[in-house]
């Protein structure tokens, strides 16, 4: 198995040579372009993104592999993906390489004309025109392998699927490096190969260790050795939001049986979990995971104007940094002040730009000239705007517990988070009154991620967080000097009765 990938890419530069010189490619651009503007855009992601509590499958179809072999099947690709389907799969990933998986594109046709779940092309993609093929074949996502691309082309493909067609792009990494990179080619969604692709061997502490290392609003899946229930509930709880499992479901007599089984056995581990308490020791592992259902609260702090409060809240574990580009606010930044504190960031603390109304290029523009990846919308947004944002950012819809709010209302925005804050009719955050909590409670079972804010200190948030249960608490007045001047004390002891709270929650 040495060097397994550089004898696939070698010979799929061949493939790849004989598909451009075949003339009926000459116009697989034009017919990629024409069927995407008609086609759901960034489908895929949608779909990983509807419901954030779902074990997300994306079972895939093989017909072998150079470590597996030839995997035995008397089902054809239709059936299977009819199996799949049933069985309870988010999507289906199709292998479409001949000479070592078996594969061809005619296997994702006849995939696409079985099912009306997003597919994901599966190949050593190397060259442009594999994209096109795929989008004619009707995939929704392709398969971009760090590993077996330098970082020119990687830019340059994930740029050819996700903003010319509207695709997505998962880029498939395996180590540290492979990680920096794909994230510096713009991927928003990172697949983690639990497979070492030059020696087949596999370890699921390769996902434990690099969503670790990962941006938080990065989609991440992990792929490779995936059997167990219990692996896949440990690796959703660390913030995998799908897997992809090919051989154990393709070797199954049952498909459909054995990935509605996985499933149910995936529930019944969640729920063994919160009823017994039981902890779970990572083997082999650096930290301890405490509770299937309990992951970490996120922290954000709002209203950062400086250097130097900005990297304290990062190293005292905020993992979201507010910047305020609403020219009103006491704590307004401007746009070029912000960037030279974003860049003195980690990578673990995420920068958000707070936005009050405006269009989307002057939203685009702003956070552009800021480097934040993560808007945060207060004010008359319509969901066609934050959907066209999505696009690009995480997407943060800021609701206030006014008498009229209403908590189903935060599903006219399905590609947002929510941010709940108290109702004020002049002052957009940083009120430092709190908000209604059981409307917050109420809101959580719409939200794919609810973020709590409003007054919040180090005094009442173990409260709010008993109260509510959100994904995150917001802070900004209740850390502050004055509007702009955070109190790093106050800080420090912020985080600390969050994370008190948090263990709080925890059955032990």
């Amino acid at each position: 198995m040495t060097n397994i990938l550089s004898e696939i890419i070698d010979r799929k530069r061949q493939v790849v040579a004989r598909l451009r010189a075949d003339g009926a490619s000459q116009d697989f651009r034009e017919r990629a372009l024409a069927i995407r503007r008609d086609a759901t855009p960034h489908r895929f992601v949608q779909t990983l993104e509807s419901e954030p509590r779902r074990l997300n499958i994306i079972a895939e179809f093989k017909r072998k592999s150079p470590s597996a072999g030839i995997i035995p099947s008397d089902l054809s690709a239709t059936e299977v993906a009819r199996c799949y389907e049933r069985g309870g799969a988010c999507a289906i990933s199709v292998l479409t390489d001949e000479e070592y998986f078996g594969g061809s594109i005619f296997d994702l046709t006849t995939v696409r004309a079985s099912t009306d779940l997003p597919i994901v092309r599966k190949d050593f993609i190397i060259d442009p025109v594999q994209i096109y093929e795929a989008a004619i074949a009707g995939a929704d996502a392709v398969l971009l392998i760090a590993g077996a691309l330098d970082d020119t082309a990687l830019t340059k493909l994930r740029a050819i699927a996700e903003d010319e067609l509207a695709l997505d792009a998962l880029a498939e990494v395996h180590t540290s490096e492979e990680l920096r990179r794909a994230l510096n080619a713009g991927a928003k969604m990172i697949g983690v190969n639990n497979r070492n692709l030059q020696t087949f061997q596999v370890s699921l502490e390769t996902s434990e260790r690099l969503i670790a290392e990962a941006p938080r609003d990065r989609i991440m899946i992990s792929e490779s050795g995936l059997k167990s229930a219990k692996s896949l509930r440990h690796l959703q709880a660390l913030g995998f939001r799908g897997f992809l499992i090919g051989e154990a479901l393709m070797r199954a007599t049952d498909p459909e049986a054995a990935l509605r089984d996985l499933i149910a056995a995936s529930e019944r581990t969640a729920h063994n979990a919160v009823a017994t308490g039981h902890s779970s020791l990572v083997r082999n592992s650096s930290f301890e995971l405490r509770h299937f259902s309990v992951t970490p609260i996120q922290i954000k702090i709002c209203g950062v104007t400086n250097v130097n409060d900005a990297r304290m809240c990062a190293e005292l574990g905020a993992d979201m940094i507010g910047f305020n580009f609403y020219p009103q606010s006491p704590r307004y930044v401007e746009p070029k002040v912000a960037r030279q504190i974003v860049e003195t960031l980690p990578n673990h603390a995420d920068a958000v730009g707070v936005f009050v109304n405006g269009d989307a290029d002057e939203i685009r523009n702003t956070a552009n000239a800021a480097g934040v990846r993560c808007v945060q919308l207060h004010g008359d947004f319509s969901p066609e705007l934050a959907r066209e944002l999505a696009r690009e950012f995480r997407v943060i819809r800021v609701f206030s517990t006014h008498p009229q709010f209403r908590p189903e209302d935060v599903t006219l925005f399905p590609n947002c988070d929510v941010l709940l804050d108290t109702y004020h009719p002049e002052l957009r955050g940083g009120t430092g009154k709190t908000c209604d909590w059981s409307a917050a409670r109420a809101t959580l079972r719409f939200s794919r991620f609810l973020i709590l804010s409003g007054g919040l200190n180090a005094e009442n948030v173990a409260s709010a967080i008993k109260a509510v249960t959100p994904h995150a608490v917001d802070v900004c007045s209740g850390v502050e000097n004055a509007p702009g001047m955070k109190n790093h004390d106050a800080i420090k002891d912020f985080i600390a009765a969050v994370r008190m709270a948090e263990r709080s929650m925890t059955i032990t």
